[in-house]
C-alpha cells in the first residue's frame, strides 16, 4: 500500500509516495517502469525510514554514520555523483572527504 509522505518531499517540492515495504515499493517500481516507461528503484528513506522511489540515474546509495551522524557514501565515484547532481539541481558546491571515523566517503561545503 503506498501513501503521499507527511515529512519527505522531491526535488519538486511535491510529497513523496511512501511504501511499508521494500517489497511494495518493488512493486510501485515495476508498475511505473512498465506502464510508464520509467526507470525507478527503491530505496530506504532516512528522513522517514519508510521506501520511496528513485530514478536509477539519480540514486547514490548511502547510510548514516553512525559516529559522525552524516551520510556516508561507499565509494568516493558515489559521493562524486551525489555532489554532481546537487550541483545540478541547487548550485550546491561540495568537496567529497575521506570519513575520519569509517569506510566510506562524506560530502561538505567548498
Amino acid at each position: 500500500m503506498s501513501f503521499k509522505s507527511a515529512t519527505c518531499s522531491g526535488r519538486t517540492g511535491e510529497p513523496l509516495t511512501e511504501y511499508n515495504s521494500e517489497y511494495e515499493a518493488q512493486q510501485g517500481a515495476d508498475y511505473a517502469n512498465i506502464d510508464y516507461g520509467a526507470n525507478f528503484i527503491p530505496y530506504r528513506c532516512h528522513t522517514c525510514g519508510l521506501w520511496h522511489l528513485s530514478p536509477k540515474n539519480r540514486q547514490t546509495p548511502s547510510i548514516i554514520c553512525g559516529i559522525c551522524g552524516k551520510n556516508l557514501y561507499k565509494t568516493k565515484k558515489d559521493a562524486e555523483k551525489r555532489a554532481a547532481i546537487l550541483k545540478k539541481e541547487q548550485g550546491a558546491r561540495l568537496r567529497v572527504y575521506r570519513c575520519p571515523c569509517n569506510d566510506g566517503w562524506h560530502l561538505t561545503k567548498k
